[in-house]
């Protein structure tokens, strides 16, 4: 007896042990996937902005920055902070904010990074864009520094190694699940009565899952009741979120158990005749007056923590009853499916004959085997099911963040960049709506054409002096004048040395980057000021892709980095090979969504890539009359190579009618038309052995290049 006695201590024992294993995997893993994971960290907090309270709470911040960053607007302060909620309410901010997130923790978890980031200052784009429309004159106070450390997070060096101590303990989580496993089996095969056994370890496995609910649920109270004032609900939100899988996870852990405990149950009850749920089970689970100071203490402080906090008490106490209750209803199930106990021995002891005396006794065996069997196979299909949800995180509830698009339609997420054909524009910066610029040759500027759907842009850059009214060419960038000539015309060169003439050569003030074409004089747009519009459009649009070619005329590759930088366009910057190339929705998702090249000099900028060297091919770019582009007869010759190998990623359309120095509409109307434009690409398709990615024309809304590039892409209308 007292082997017997020994090897059920033991069997306890071991239960024990495989259970505490089991819960702390079951915490850690879930721990490395949801928390130190950087992508579904992301996902759950940026979730947790559809919250109301969240939402509100985030906002509050927005616009205190906003009014602190100028004491002149807390007169509109109410008005701030409702566009901010609004703004907060947007998709727009929500891909900002995941980014945020995305780049902070992957500061904290992250062998080389620096140790503070979180920051949402593209937040006061968003709320500027509002504005705008609103008060103009507060849009104008309200400055993208003003918001720049409204969530920044400067975390001690010790939580850095607390994270590196997590992640090296996550590693062991499933270490920890094996010996787990490992160890019950020990447990059953050790034991003298492996029913009961087995009956011990759904119980235990109850109550892991159980404890692991209670300390969730706890845990939201204690969050939301130690948050500042007002920020509770908003704090019991983000746990929630943060948690909530956790949860989901330990739910149907234990619901796994509480199918085991059942099955066990129906055999050990069909075996001696002992009740389903042992007379005692209270008193295993629960507390006795008799259980010593330990015991004591643990109840004084269940009942006052009960006492002040009842909702987290009545949710556990809840699903501690559906457990039982799912158990109890496993068994019960099983003895009605098998057939058990005193139905089978009634029809054993009814037969009279032989014959039916050997199919009685074939169906007690029959009985038996299938008693048997059965609590087994549900136990383990139970014990399986619940540990594969848990390993392959199908059961922890992850949110997502809100989905995108990618350049207006879902089907162009999962194909590459040198896969999609993106309408673009020929000297994009040349608008009819300057009144500045001279020979004209877009309909807008880039700030309209970004809001009319070009993602592809040809520009060129050129270092320039400001005068009075125009802008004066730094003579170094210039080109030779017999060069101007052939690319211009000579009544544009002549236009322009008028011009520079009668400017004079005194600036007011100092050298910057302009667009310009061949002459700053001709007209000009400062690099920066459409570099900021850029910055804007890609805040407000988070699933758009925008690829940038300069025509860089001795403007240094520093200078345009740092542009760039100046204009807050860094992190958006695409730095990844020039193929493969990744889809849009891995660069939307890595906010690396701006390809840059250029025609001349890319220096060592890692995003700055030299363009007709490794990375584009084209097609040429002179032709004077309509016919080249629309005669059929013709327009193999028009998709010949030109600039860029062969070999290159991705390919260059030119399409326009050059009639220097005045470009003229009506000729863009006739070669953007829909049937034109698109059997042109197709032809260079079909005798090029590449998708044209960028097409680029003039007078982007005479014709329709945007419905030809849904065509290439194969898109309906």
């Amino acid at each position: 007896m007292a082997m017997f006695s020994g090897r059920a201590r033991s069997s306890r024992l071991l239960v024990n042990a495989a259970v505490v294993l089991a819960v702390v995997a079951l915490v850690l893993s879930y721990a490395g996937r949801a928390v130190l994971r950087s992508q579904p960290f992301a996902d759950r907090v940026t979730a947790a902005l559809s919250d109301g309270a969240v939402q509100a709470d985030v906002a509050d911040h927005l616009a205190d920055a906003v009014v602190r960053g100028n004491g002149d607007l807390v007169a509109i302060r109410p008005l701030i902070r409702s566009v901010a909620g609004g703004v907060v309410a947007s998709p727009a901010f929500a891909a900002v904010f995941h980014r945020a997130v995305l780049e902070a923790h992957a500061a904290v978890v992250g062998e080389h990074r620096p140790a503070v980031l979180v920051n949402v200052a593209d937040a006061a784009v968003l709320i500027q864009g509002v504005l705008t429309r609103l008060v103009p004159g507060a849009a104008a106070a309200v400055g993208a520094e003003r918001t720049e450390g409204v969530f920044d997070v400067r975390l001690p060096g010790v939580v850095r190694d607390v994270v590196r101590a997590a992640q090296a303990v996550y590693r062991a989580a499933w270490v920890l699940a094996l010996a787990a496993v490992l160890i019950a089996v020990a447990a059953l095969w050790a034991s003298r009565d492996r029913a009961r056994t087995a009956r011990h370890l759904g119980v235990s496995l109850m109550l892991g899952g159980l404890l692991v609910i209670a300390a969730y649920v706890v845990g939201g109270a204690v969050v939301q009741q130690t948050a500042p004032a007002g920020r509770g609900p908003a704090a019991g939100a983000v746990w929630g979120v943060l948690a909530g899988g956790l949860r989901t996870e330990a739910l149907w852990l234990a619901g796994a158990g509480s199918v085991v405990a059942g099955a066990a149950s129906m055999v050990v009850s069909t075996g001696d005749g002992e009740s389903l749920i042992p007379r005692r089970l209270a008193e295993r689970v629960g507390l006795r007056l008799d259980g010593g100071p330990a015991r004591s203490l643990l109840a004084v402080a269940l009942g006052i923590a009960v006492l002040l906090e009842p909702g987290p008490a009545v949710i556990v106490a809840a699903v501690g009853v559906g457990l039982l209750a799912l158990a109890v209803g496993v068994a019960g199930t099983l003895q009605w499916a098998t057939g058990s106990g005193g139905q089978v021995r009634r029809s054993a002891s009814g037969a009279r004959d032989a014959g039916g005396r050997r199919l009685a006794g074939a169906a007690v065996h029959a009985g038996g085997v299938l008693r048997r069997v059965s609590p087994v196979a549900v136990a383990v299909i139970a014990l399986g099911g619940a540990l594969a949800i848990i390993a392959f995180a199908g059961g922890d509830g992850a949110p997502a963040a809100p989905p995108l698009t990618c350049n207006g339609s879902a089907i162009l997420c999962g194909r590459r960049l040198n896969d999609v054909a993106f309408a673009a524009t020929h000297n994009s910066f040349a608008s009819v709506t300057i009144p500045t610029f001279l020979f004209g040759q877009q309909d807008g500027t880039i700030a309209d054409q970004l809001q009319y759907g070009i993602r592809g842009f040809l520009i060129d850059t050129y270092y320039g002096f400001p005068t009075r009214d125009r802008v004066r060419t730094d003579t170094t960038s210039l080109p030779k004048r017999t060069v101007a000539v052939a690319q211009l015309g000579e009544p544009a060169v002549q236009a322009a040395e008028s011009i520079r003439a009668r400017v004079g050569s005194q600036p007011t003030g100092p050298r910057s980057v302009y667009l310009c074409h061949g002459f700053c004089e001709l007209g000009a747009v400062p690099l920066a000021f459409t570099l900021g519009e850029l910055r804007a459009f890609l805040v407000a649009n988070p699933g758009e892709v925008v690829i940038i070619i300069n025509q860089d005329e001795g403007v240094t590759p520093a200078d345009i980095a740092a542009a760039f930088h100046q204009a807050g366009l860094d992190d958006l910057l695409y730095r990844g090979a020039l193929g493969p190339f990744p889809t849009l929705r891995e660069m939307i998702d890595s906010g690396q969504r701006l390809v840059v090249m250029a025609e001349n000099d890319a220096g060592q900028i890692p995003w700055y890539h030299l363009a007709y060297q490794h990375a584009l091919q084209e097609t040429p770019f002179r032709f004077t009359t309509t016919a080249a582009l629309t005669n059929p007869a013709g327009l193999a010759g028009t998709c010949k190579p030109n600039r860029g190998p062969h070999s290159a990623p991705m390919f260059l359309l030119n399409n326009w009618v050059d009639t220097t120095p005045v470009p003229r509409p009506s000729n863009a109307a006739r070669v953007n038309a829909y049937d034109t434009l698109l059997r042109r690409a197709q032809t260079c398709e079909r005798i090029r052995h590449q998708l044209p990615n960028i097409i680029a024309v003039d007078f982007y809304r005479h014709g329709d290049v945007l419905g030809v590039v849904r065509a290439l892409n194969r898109i309906a209308p």
